[in-house]
């Protein structure tokens, strides 16, 4: 290409269209202007016709990076009958050759043109240069999804991201969320266990704080104590002010480390019922979240909504909280944050809605002459709220268990549960929580059974399996017990993975499953969406994206007797285990984080707009970087489908 002055490159059409264009390529967007007017000059353009090959498997590294600005390559392997495998599609804005040329290896695969292709050429030197001068080069060309993600944080293009809707959640808040350390108190009140509760509450008046934290040597914290602690358990029953702080202390104490999200410290107060959190380094206090914090930062505060649930004294008083809790939600899912703490969040105000509905509907029918509960019982739940991964689009998948140990205890029982079950669910739904519509749910007779029954189908579908069983199986095997009066759902889980690992074709059967819905990628790495309907141009981001993910890391964990239920959880032990490689586990994180985060804005736009929020999403209303990163969360998400498919030889099976 000829070089031209910086002058003459801006009265030059063709060099002046191709910086417009890197200007658009991340992470050359986030280059200065006199630097990307000098990377022009050194470029070259070249075109290649469909079908030429450009580079071949175990040449040397090329001595140029081909950015794509037309057309598509195609990257291939010949395998043993010699027949072409086709690896990845890559288009406008895309790249090639980098991985050789930075790690100085022979190139990997066979890349020719897909399409009629130009690209721009840029100097192998010249992209080692920009690589060891801006750190988001380097991590940028490394192959990995997670870096690349973090070095679009700080791409221009990433730094002016509109809003994906009218109140939708910011990438920015999204991507990088407050920690622990940022919002913490450091005027932290501590003391020995043996102080006089009259000393502490001395000193806790001169700090003006409301708590003082109970430590150990080297500041190890052991309990808490707070006003409400004097008023409650000295002032109200006289205790004598000379006892010892570590009688009425609170232990033991909770804590989240400094660099924990500043959700996790909502999560924890939710599910613990407290209303402070004590953050540590090194098993050492170093600063305290209160309630207030978390409220002056969210503007909601679902610890004092927890609290409203817990006292309240009847259905309809309960039921007349779905507002405020919608509210709270709401404005917890608009401030962002890690995707995990809040899907958990939502999830966390669900299981103490229903555990008081229950309590409540118990009393009710003692009240009405039925009687409290005969036996001990359980009520489980099913798919995204068995995994602690629910959203503001959510309906009911539960079931109930209970003990009985003749025929005749089991007619007897089933009535009094049938009637608890469908009061139960309408009170759900009643709540805001819809009925489910393939009828999952502990009021229909199929699924309120004595515990032996239980286990008896859930066998019977590993032994037995056939597609109708199977469905079942994908949605109930990831059962979580939301309130359980004995031990029998960790019993159950115990038979399930023994017989499991005994049935090698149950797994191979679930695997085909979890084939079922592939990601919306076509071969030339194109959304595939809906051709028409309701959702004509459209892709389904929770059958498409979120569920291949769900369905693999589910038999990935019952091949490898994993027993937690969480998606990440599960993904984090498959890691450990050496299934997938860290690389692999960090992408997988990465893009079923990044499409929840898609999911759940889609359900608050479609809130603000009056609509009932679906999963269904338009690419076209996605920035031109929204799109890549999607597009490479569905490139990570095929990729591990392919692992699933070759781990359980899912060819071999029909369904």
């Amino acid at each position: 290409m000829t070089s031209y002055s910086q002058n003459d490159l801006h009265s030059h059409f063709p060099l002046l269209r191709v910086l417009n264009f890197l200007r658009t390529v991340t992470p050359f967007d986030n280059l200065e202007t006199k630097e990307l007017e000098w990377l022009v000059n050194r470029l070259e353009l070249a075109y290649f016709p469909q079908g030429k090959r450009i580079l071949k498997k175990g040449d040397s590294p090329p001595p140029h990076l081909y950015i794509i600005q037309n057309g598509a390559v195609k990257l291939s392997l010949t395998d043993e009958a010699d027949n072409d495998v086709l690896v990845d599609i890559r288009g406008a804005g895309d790249y090639f050759g980098a991985t050789s040329i930075l790690q100085d290896k022979p190139i990997t695969y066979d890349i020719s043109a897909q399409q009629d292709l130009v690209v721009l050429m840029l100097p192998a030197g010249d992209l080692k240069r920009l690589t060891l001068k801006y750190p988001e080069f380097s991590r940028f060309f490394d192959v990995s999804l997670a870096r690349t993600i973090k070095a679009v944080r700080h791409s221009t293009a990433f730094q002016h991201l509109p809003p994906m809707g009218p109140i939708s959640i910011s990438l920015d808040l999204y991507m990088t969320g407050k920690r622990a350390a940022d919002l913490m108190s450091k005027d932290l009140l501590t003391c020995a266990p043996d102080l006089s509760i009259r000393t502490a509450a001395r000193l806790m008046a001169q700090r003006r704080v409301s708590s003082i934290v109970v430590t150990e040597d080297v500041l190890h914290p052991i309990g808490i104590v707070t006003d409400n602690d004097l008023r409650s358990k000295v002032l109200a029953v006289d205790l004598d002010s000379e006892t010892a702080v570590s009688k009425i202390m609170n232990h033991p104490v909770i804590t989240i480390t400094a660099d924990a999200y500043a959700f996790d410290a909502l999560l924890s107060m939710s599910r613990h019922g407290v209303r402070l959190v004590v953050v540590v380094e090194d098993q050492q206090a170093v600063g305290i979240i209160s309630e207030h914090d978390l409220q002056m930062e969210s503007g909601s505060s679902p610890v004092q909504l927890i609290s409203e649930i817990v006292r309240s004294e009847s259905l309809d008083m309960l039921i007349g909280l779905r507002p405020k809790i919608d509210r709270v939600l709401e404005t917890l899912l608009r401030q962002g944050g890690p995707v995990k703490q809040l899907v958990a969040l939502v999830t966390e105000l669900n299981d103490r809605l229903t555990l008081r509905i229950l309590k409540l509907v118990e009393r009710q029918m003692a009240r009405e002459g039925f009687g409290k509960s005969p036996v001990p019982f359980g009520w489980l739940a099913f798919g995204s709220e068995g995994r602690r991964e629910q959203t503001l689009h959510t309906d009911q998948d539960n079931a109930l268990f209970f003990s009985a140990a003749t025929d005749q205890e089991v007619t007897e029982y089933k009535n009094w549960f049938l009637n608890f079950s469908k009061r139960v669910v309408d009170s759900l739904m009643r709540s805001g929580i819809p009925y489910c519509d393939g009828g999952i749910m502990a009021s229909n007779p199929e699924w309120c059974q004595p515990e032996e029954q239980w286990q008896g189908r859930f066998l019977k579908w590993i032994t037995e399996p056939n597609p109708d069983t199977l469905l079942k199986a994908s949605i109930f095997f990831d059962f979580r017990p939301i309130y359980s009066g004995t031990e029998f759902p960790y019993v159950l889980q115990e038979h399930l993975l023994q017989a499991i690992r005994k049935n090698h074709l149950f797994l191979r059967f679930m695997a085909k499953i979890a084939l079922t819905n592939r990601p919306p990628l076509g071969l030339l790495k194109q959304f595939v969406v809906e051709k028409s309907g309701e959702h004509k141009n459209k892709l389904d981001l929770k059958m498409r994206g979120l569920t291949p993910v769900v369905d693999a890391a589910r038999v990935l964990s019952l091949a490898l007797g994993i027993k937690t239920q969480n998606t990440l959880d599960r993904l984090s032990e498959i890691n450990r285990k050496g299934v997938i490689d860290d690389t692999a586990y960090a992408n997988l994180k990465e893009a079923y984080e990044f499409i929840v985060f898609l999911q759940i804005t889609r359900h608050l736009d479609a809130l603000a707009k009056g609509e009932v929020p679906d999963n269904f999403l338009d690419p076209a209303s996605l920035s031109s970087l929204q799109r890549k990163m999607l597009k490479e969360s569905f490139a990570v998400v095929r990729r591990l489908q392919e692992i699933i498919e070759f781990r359980f030889r899912t060819k071999l099976v029909e369904l």
